[in-house]
């Protein structure tokens, strides 16, 4: 296991004076300070149910899709009640991270939670404070690769499953596609097509395409092709891999050469939403994670009348592997000390399973039907979303990641790549310079993070 980051030693520290502390035992959910957490007795509930609380940065309020699924689960079963907690209104999942970290600090029994993204996840992993979920498949006998498109691990152990997944994709303006006499991309096209495309998709109206300014960005291949991005399996910087100073390259030739991609130095004195571009008309495709999608029906924030087609992500030009792509999401996870670990984990199931029929999300969960799901999602919606190029994007066969590895001080590589990037491109450097710079800095927070 991996050496704490500064910043969350002191949790640690709080939640071990905690943890020796109490004698006594409480049902799940219980912070009274005399209290042990992992002392407390099963919380049998209300008529013989185990009871356990879920802790959300959804807003508890009726109309809240999780909320609605929640209590579909209690209605659902008669052996578990759940009890929604929300910790935040604003759907801030760092500020609801925060605050709950300062509940398991102070003793709090945590049952169940989600977090708006894996590196949350993983962080509070690290520190033994997420119950690994292994032994509850073995007990069920199912395999879990076969049931969902992506787990949540750390060294091979399952801490989260994603009630819903994002997939990365490419979304197409089908009027800037027609005008240029452009049909969609099949799977298997590379990015050297892609470029191709956006130079044939540039008017004097429009940029071709449009990248923002996330880690992803600078190489997407890196996260879609390899087990992590920036790292190998022995945790060395892998910016040696070709991949990087092609994309770095390609992006550079799109902005000086081909001028179908606006400027980096724009994009950042903007501050675009990452959608907003493409939405206005601004550029004819995106390389993106698949919430494009269900953006594209807020016509109050993206205002637009032209149909969005899909299709897949491109593939590095030397790769012989068809449908690699990114899958991502936030996961639900069951906090180590629950007194209820069996309810806890049906609860998470269930959700994992169930909640995308409100939350009209796209499940990580294998076991559905994605034309019936993208037709009930959409088919009212034509206008805006082709539902045939999305379903056959979605859920094409081919579709898959390679085997991939997180570390909890993920979000700290991405942004070695962000500024390594921004320094290449908007200061013309070489990329043997920048890679050095790159390689340097993982290798001092991959040491600070060892034993």
């Amino acid at each position: 296991m991996k050496k704490l980051s500064i910043m969350l030693t002191s949790v640690l520290l709080l939640l071990s004076v905690s943890a020796c502390g109490g004698n006594g035992g409480n049902g799940a959910g219980s912070s009274a300070a005399t209290d042990a957490p992992g002392s407390a007795s099963p919380d049998p509930g209300t008529a013989g149910k185990a009871k356990i609380k879920f802790y959300t940065f959804k807003a508890d309020k009726p109309e809240e899709p999780i909320y609605q699924a929640v209590q579909a689960y209690n209605e659902a079963q008669d052996k578990v009640e759940v009890e929604y907690e929300s910790l935040v209104q604003n759907s801030d999942s760092t500020d609801f991270m925060k605050k709950l970290d300062i509940l398991v600090a102070g003793g709090e029994v945590v049952d169940v939670f989600m977090t708006g993204n894996e590196d949350e996840l993983l962080e509070r992993a690290s520190r033994g404070v997420v119950e690994p979920l292994n032994s509850f498949f073995e007990q069920e006998k199912i395999t879990p690769e076969d049931e969902y498109s992506k787990l949540l691990k750390l060294e091979d152990k399952v801490y989260g499953i994603l009630p819903s997944s994002t997939q990365w994709l490419t979304v197409f303006n089908k009027d800037h596609l027609e005008a240029a006499g452009l049909s969609l991309p099949e799977m298997g096209w590379t990015w050297d097509d892609f470029r191709d495309y956006a130079k044939k998709l540039t008017t004097p109206e429009h940029y071709g395409t449009y990248f923002h300014t996330w880690g992803e960005y600078p190489n997407i291949i890196a996260y879609t092709e390899k087990p992590h991005p920036q790292l190998s399996a022995d945790l060395k910087p892998i910016f040696d891999d070709p991949s990087f100073e092609y994309f770095f390259n390609l992006r550079r030739a799109m902005e000086k050469e081909d001028k179908s991609v606006e400027p980096y130095a724009d994009v950042l004195a903007s501050n675009y939403h990452v959608l907003q571009q493409f939405f206005a008309g601004n550029a004819s495709m995106l390389a993106v994670p698949s919430y494009a999608v269900r953006a594209a029906l807020n016509q109050e924030k993206f205002p637009h009348e032209f149909q969005s087609m899909y299709a897949p992500l491109p593939r590095s030009v030397d790769s012989k592997e068809l449908g690699m792509t990114n899958i991502s999401g936030g996961g639900l996870a069951m906090g180590a000390k629950s007194a209820n670990k069996e309810a806890s984990y049906d609860f998470i199931r269930w959700m994992s399973k169930e909640s995308y029929k409100f939350t009209k999300e796209i499940p990580s969960f294998k076991g559905v039907d994605g034309a019936e799901l993208i037709n009930g999602f959409f088919g009212e919606n034509t206008d805006l979303i082709d539902t045939a190029s999305l379903t056959k994007t979605l859920f094409d066969p081919n579709i898959k990641m390679p085997d991939t590895f997180s570390v909890p001080y993920g979000s700290e590589l991405k942004a070695i790549v962000e500024n390594g990037f921004a320094s290449f491109i908007l200061d013309n450097r070489s990329f043997d310079e920048v890679k050095g710079e790159m390689t340097a800095e993982v290798e001092k927070v991959v040491q600070a993070n060892q034993k």
